[in-house]
C-alpha cells in the first residue's frame, strides 16, 4: 500500500515537471516568433530603385501584347505607334510607382517557382534607365510578376535571371501595369455646350424619332414626331436642354476607328443632332480695328511733328497747346480702339452630332461625336434621356391656357345652364401722367367680384393632365362643364369636361383628349359655383328678383351691359394675375352689346 502511494506521488511530480517544461518551451517559441516578426517588420530589401528622370522606357504586357513606352525628350510615346495619344500623367505615375520597389519579405533558395505563379509570370516589366556614367550603356532591369497574396495584397516577383529569390512587394508597384491599352491613352473632352440657352433645335433619329424646336421670338418649345407639331412642356424640355452642358464620356474604346461596324456605329441605334450658337472672336471687326489703329498711329505721329514745329515757333504758343490736346485725344482714341478689338466677339452657328451604337458590358453605349474617328463609351442613363423618349413624352399637359390679360369674354355651360362673363378695361391718367388700368367683370350683365372670378379662372387655365388619350374618344353623355374663351383679338378656344371613370375626367380641346385628376376638376366646379353664388349676392335685386328661376337668369344675357363705374386703383389688382390691355371702356361696352345681341 505504501509503495503505491509513493508511486502516485512520483507520477504527479513528473507530470508537473513536464507541464512546466511545455509551458516554458511554448513561451520561448512565441517570444522567438515575435522577435523574428519584429525584425522582419523593421528590415526591408530594395528590389529596384532609380530616378524617374533616368527612366528611358517601360516595356510590359498590355492586353497580352508586349508594349513599349519610351521617352522622347520629356514626353512619352508608344514605340511602335507614335501617333497613339499617350496619357502623359498615366505613364508618369507608372514610372514613379516602379522607381522605388522595396520588399519586406524575401524568400531565398526557392526550388519551385510555380508555388508563387512565377513559372508563368502574369506580367514582365522591363525598365531601361540611363547609366550613372556619362558614356556608360543603358541599364535594363526585368521584374517578373507572379501571383497576388490575397491576405497581404502583395505580389510575388523575381528579378532578372535570379530564379532562387522571390520578393513580396506592394501592389501599388504592380497595378499601374495592369491596365488595358486604352487606359494609357489621353481621352478627349466631350464638346459640352457651355451656354445651353443658345440651343435652338434637338432632333433624335432612331426607333423613337422626334424633333424639338425653339421659337426665337417667344422662346417657347414645340415638338414634332409622326403627328403634327404642337407645344412642348417647358419644364421637360428645359431639363433635357441643360443636360448638354454636363455630358461626359465614360471611357475611350478606340482612338482610331477604321471599322464602325465593330461598335454598331455603321447603322447607329440613334443619331442625335443639336443646333446651337457659340461665342467666337469677330475676325472682321479685328481687321477693321487694326486698320483704324494704324490710322490713329499715323495721326499721332503727324501731331507730334506739328508739336515739334510749334515749339520752334515762338509766336504760336496757343497753337502748340491745341495741338498737344489733339495728340492726347488721338492717343486715347487709339487705346480705346485697341481695347475694343480684344473684346469684339460674335455668335456663330454650331452643330453637335452624336452617333449612338451598341451597348457595352458596363451599362454604357459606344458613341462617336462630330467628325472624330475616336470611339468612346457613354452612360446608358445619360443617353436614354434622349434616345428612349418619344414626342408624347414632351407634350404640354396644360389643358387650356388663355391669359386673363387677353381675355375678352368667357362663356360657361355648367350642368345645362349658360353663363357669360364679360371683361372690361378702362385706362385713366392722373395729374402726374401715370396711367392706371381698371378692370371690371360682369356675369350675365351684373357686377362680379374680381377675386372670386380670378380664383376660378386660375384653376381653369392652370388645369394640367396626367396623360393624353391617343385612341379615338366617344363621350358617354353630355359635358358637365364647357368653357369657351374669346380673346380680345377674336381668337376662341373651347374645352369640355366629361366624366371618364372613377379617377379621371376627360377634357376635350379640339382633337386632343386629356385625362385630368377627378379631384382637381371637382375643385374647379366648386370654384365656379362660388362665382354663380357671388353674382346672386352682389346684385341689387328685390325679393321677387331673388326668386327668379335659373332660366330667367340665363335670359338676362339679353339685357344690355351696365355702364362701368369708376373704381379705386386697387380694383385693378387681381389674385396673382396682371392685366395689361389698353382697350378703352367704350370699345368693351360695344363688345358686350354685340355679344348680347348675338346670344
Amino acid at each position: 500500500m505504501k509503495n503505491k502511494t509513493v508511486k502516485m506521488v512520483l507520477a504527479v511530480v513528473v507530470l508537473g515537471v513536464c507541464c512546466g517544461a511545455y509551458a516554458g518551451v511554448k513561451t520561448y517559441v512565441a517570444h522567438q516568433e515575435q522577435k523574428e516578426s519584429e525584425e522582419d517588420s523593421e528590415e526591408s530589401t530594395t528590389v529596384f530603385t532609380a530616378s524617374t528622370d533616368n527612366i528611358k522606357s517601360l516595356d510590359f504586357m498590355v492586353d497580352d501584347t508586349e508594349t513599349t513606352f519610351e521617352k522622347d525628350d520629356d514626353s512619352w510615346v508608344k514605340k511602335d505607334e507614335t501617333d497613339f495619344p499617350v496619357n502623359q500623367t498615366t505613364l508618369d505615375s507608372a514610372a514613379s510607382a516602379i522607381a522605388s520597389v522595396d520588399s519586406d519579405r524575401v524568400l531565398e533558395d526557392v526550388d519551385d517557382l510555380s508555388e508563387y505563379g512565377l513559372d508563368s509570370p502574369s506580367n514582365t516589366i522591363k525598365i531601361v534607365t540611363k547609366s550613372d556614367e556619362e558614356d556608360g550603356d543603358d541599364i535594363t532591369t526585368t521584374l517578373y510578376v507572379g501571383d497576388e497574396n490575397s491576405s497581404t495584397s502583395q505580389y510575388y516577383v523575381r528579378k532578372d535571371d535570379d530564379e532562387k529569390t522571390v520578393y513580396l512587394i506592394d501592389s501599388s508597384c504592380v497595378e499601374p501595369f495592369t491596365k488595358s491599352l486604352n487606359d494609357y491613352a489621353q481621352m478627349e473632352d466631350f464638346p459640352a455646350i457651355s451656354n445651353t440657352d443658345t440651343i435652338t433645335k434637338i432632333s433624335v433619329d432612331g426607333d423613337n424619332s422626334y424633333e424639338l424646336s425653339k421659337d426665337e421670338d417667344t422662346s417657347t418649345w414645340s415638338v414634332k414626331g409622326s403627328e403634327d407639331e404642337e407645344k412642348a412642356d417647358s419644364a421637360t424640355v428645359s431639363s433635357l436642354v441643360s443636360s448638354f452642358g454636363s455630358m461626359a464620356y465614360s471611357s475611350l474604346a478606340d482612338y482610331k476607328c477604321d471599322d464602325k461596324s465593330k461598335y454598331g456605329l455603321d447603322k447607329p441605334y440613334a443619331t442625335i443632332t443639336v443646333d446651337y450658337q457659340e461665342e467666337v472672336a469677330d475676325d472682321d471687326t479685328q481687321d477693321d480695328t487694326t486698320a483704324s489703329g494704324e490710322t490713329a498711329d499715323e495721326d499721332a505721329s503727324s501731331v507730334e511733328e506739328n508739336s515739334d514745329d510749334a515749339e520752334q515757333d515762338t509766336e504760336s504758343d496757343e497753337s502748340v497747346s491745341e495741338t498737344t490736346d489733339e495728340t492726347s485725344e488721338n492717343s486715347d482714341s487709339a487705346s480705346d480702339n485697341e481695347d475694343s478689338s480684344e473684346e469684339e466677339t460674335k455668335m456663330a452657328d454650331k452643330q453637335l452630332t452624336i452617333l449612338v451604337g451598341n451597348e457595352t458590358d458596363d451599362s454604357s453605349r459606344y458613341v462617336m461625336v462630330n467628325d472624330s474617328n475616336e470611339v468612346y463609351t457613354m452612360s446608358t442613363d445619360t443617353l436614354s434621356a434622349l434616345t428612349d423618349k418619344s414626342e408624347e413624352d414632351f407634350w404640354d399637359m396644360t389643358v387650356s391656357y388663355v391669359s386673363l390679360n387677353s381675355l375678352g369674354s368667357l362663356k360657361v355651360n355648367y350642368q345645362g345652364s349658360d353663363y357669360k362673363v364679360n371683361v372690361s378695361r378702362e385706362t385713366s391718367t392722373d395729374d402726374d401722367g401715370n396711367d392706371t388700368e381698371t378692370v371690371t367683370y360682369k356675369l350675365n350683365g351684373s357686377d362680379l367680384d374680381e377675386t372670386t372670378f380670378t380664383t376660378f379662372y386660375n384653376k381653369l387655365i392652370n388645369m394640367t393632365a396626367q396623360k393624353r388619350l391617343t385612341d379615338k374618344y366617344e363621350p358617354d353623355g353630355d359635358a358637365e362643364l364647357t368653357a369657351i374663351f374669346t380673346e380680345e383679338d377674336g381668337d376662341t378656344q373651347e374645352v369640355a369636361y366629361y366624366s371618364y371613370d372613377t379617377n379621371y375626367y376627360a377634357a376635350v380641346v379640339d382633337n386632343k383628349v386629356y385625362l385630368v385628376n377627378k379631384m382637381n376638376v371637382k375643385e374647379l366646379f366648386t370654384a365656379f359655383e362660388s362665382v354663380v353664388g357671388t353674382e346672386e349676392d352682389s346684385s341689387d335685386k328685390t325679393d321677387s328678383d331673388e326668386a327668379t328661376t335659373d332660366d330667367t337668369k340665363s335670359d338676362s344675357t339679353d339685357m344690355p351691359g351696365e355702364s362701368i363705374e369708376e373704381s379705386d386703383d386697387s380694383t385693378s389688382e387681381t389674385a396673382g394675375i396682371t392685366n395689361d390691355s389698353d382697350t378703352s371702356e367704350e370699345e368693351n361696352t360695344d363688345s358686350q352689346e354685340t355679344d348680347s345681341t348675338e346670344e
